[in-house]
């Protein structure tokens, strides 16, 4: 270990030049090169002793003794502090989600878990009061995860930075979300569509596009003419990447009729930084209330909701109703995984199953209907049956023949006695 109290040295303009203060000069452990510490003082003595308490307690530091003071000044600090210095963090990264909505919901999150939990500093949180809170709330279990995986994402960071030494809740397993949401949405029928664009007024025009575009609510809310191309050879809106979920510019193509409503809708004296929709985008409880007025069920006998999100539901499943490509459909809904637009996003009680198999080939089995019916139409097995009920005391001789399948060969036989048949 090298260990030395003295005063920088460096030359400037040709001349010997000494700093005020004393410094530290040290290398501990696997250090490559010397470190160089102020210990902002000018007397020999006081700095000496400074160092002194300075080399000690890096090396209990390296032998696990005490914590690293990096660790021991993060435990001291309030959490809420901690979080501010995180939600800081994300925003300068743009992690922070649309306009800053991402950090926020994050923020009030482990907000309330933490006051909820009575963790004050970093050190008050733990696995096991975690695990008390959890079992003690009624909503529903994916909003518990979401709170878990905010705190975890929380504690993670600390953990990058050197705040922690370790990720309390890394290793507390989620809670199974299979068969327990409580939320499932189902896609509006092209009847329904339409008594919800007519009956809605102003407000119509916002539901078409997000029902044949599949335009999430933030992404139309931040919709402007200059990102919708109506005149061009292939129409299209491009969604730039500050307005979408994954960060991307992506392009969305556009069918004739809906080319043919934004045309209508779009102003005379428009300019290309307008928004498309200046009175808003409703929200689920606006879009309740006209789904109401048009006789639509918001929630239906399955317990499938038909909110505004449902409408992206109802452009990926006309799509697949009408035998668009499932490559096709993935991009126009732009979606990263093809499992999510077909399996997540298709309403399947909307798709034509039982059409698409109704006129398959038949196997022709007439011999089995004769069995099953009978030449009279009535069914023999069940005839013959009653017959043996009947005739409990007598014995059926065993020649080798079944008498159910013989019966028609006897029918036959009779028929052509009566001299029906040649």
């Amino acid at each position: 270990m090298i260990f030395k109290v003295e005063k920088r040295k460096w030359r400037e303009n040709g001349k010997l030049r000494t700093t005020r203060c004393y410094y530290l000069r040290y290398r501990v452990g696997d250090m490559p090169v010397d470190k160089w510490k102020s210990l902002g003082v000018t007397d020999f003595q006081v700095a000496t002793k400074n160092a002194q308490q300075f080399v000690q307690e890096r090396e209990r530091e390296a032998a696990g003794i005490i914590e690293p003071k990096l660790v021991r000044d993060a435990a001291q600090k309030a959490l809420p502090q901690h979080l501010n210095d995180y939600v800081a963090d994300l925003m300068a990264r743009g992690r922070a989600g649309r306009g800053g909505k991402g950090a926020r919901l994050i923020k009030t999150r482990i907000t309330g878990l933490a006051k909820e939990c009575g963790w004050n500093v970093v050190a008050n949180i733990s696995a096991d009061s975690f695990i008390l809170w959890r079992t003690q709330q009624t909503c529903s279990v994916r909003t518990i995860n979401h709170y878990q995986q905010g705190m975890i994402s929380f504690l993670n960071w600390l953990e990058r930075v050197g705040r922690i030494k370790a990720n309390v809740l890394k290793h507390v397993p989620k809670v199974d979300e299979r068969g327990q949401k409580k939320r499932v949405r189902r896609a509006f029928t092209d009847e329904e569509l339409r008594k919800l664009v007519d009956g809605s007024g102003e407000r119509g025009i916002v539901y078409f596009t997000a029902a044949r575009t599949g335009l999430r609510q933030g992404e139309l809310k931040l919709l402007q003419w200059v990102s919708v191309n109506l005149e061009t050879s292939v129409p299209h809106i491009i969604v730039r990447a500050e307005t979408a979920k994954n960060k991307k510019d992506e392009s969305v193509c556009l069918m004739p009729e809906i080319v043919e409503a934004l045309k209508a809708h779009r102003p005379a004296n428009w300019s290309p930084n307008d928004l498309v929709f200046p009175l808003g985008v409703p929200r689920a409880r606006l879009l309740r209330k006209d789904a109401e007025r048009a006789g639509i069920a918001y929630k239906d006998e399955q317990d499938r909701y038909a909110d505004f999100h449902a409408l992206r539901y109802t452009w990926a499943t006309f799509l697949q109703r009408n035998g668009i490509a499932q490559r096709f459909a993935m991009k126009l809904m732009r979606h990263s995984d093809i499992k999510l637009t077909a399996k997540v996003y298709t309403d399947e009680m909307q798709l034509p199953i039982y059409d698409s198999i109704k006129n398959l080939p038949r196997l022709g089995c007439t011999q089995i209907r004769a069995q099953i019916s009978g030449a009279g139409g009535q069914n023999v097995a069940q005839a013959d049956a009653a017959k043996r009920e009947a005739e409990p005391n007598k014995t059926i001789d065993n020649v080798g023949v079944c008498p159910i399948l013989s019966l028609p060969v006897a029918q036959g036989e009779m028929v052509e006695a009566a001299g029906v048949e040649s």
